[in-house]
């Protein structure tokens, strides 16, 4: 499991999206057919910090919700970047029905592209 220093917490993810707060971050988006990224990136920040977001109303199922996050969180935990960053996850329905080999390589891929 993901270590807890390395977890955004509720107050960082709201001042992420606070007008005032937001304008000290650079802000890029990512999508592909598994999940949204949103990036924030300043020169201040030193490590990465990530948080997994899932609807309730998009994932119905505390199991399937709780179970998303443990696999993301477990790829999070084995992923090294350079540059640091605060970044949101947000999975799609379709990762459900998805192999944990292709949510890594498409996790991976698209951290690789966007965090070195």
């Amino acid at each position: 499991m993901l270590a807890k220093k390395y977890k955004l917490t509720t107050l960082e993810i709201k001042d992420l999206f606070d007008k005032k707060e937001r304008s000290f971050f650079s802000f890029k988006n990512t999508r592909n057919n598994l999940f949204d990224i949103k990036y924030f990136s300043n020169s201040e920040i030193k490590e990465n910090k990530y948080a997994v977001i899932l609807s309730g109303k998009t994932f119905k199922i505390a199991i399937e919700r709780n179970k998303i996050k443990r696999q993301i969180y477990s790829l999070l935990e084995n992923f090294e970047a350079k540059k640091g960053s605060f970044v949101l996850i947000y999975p799609k329905k379709e990762i459900t029905n998805t192999l944990f080999q292709d949510l890594e390589k498409e996790l991976y891929n698209d951290l690789n592209n966007n965090l070195k």
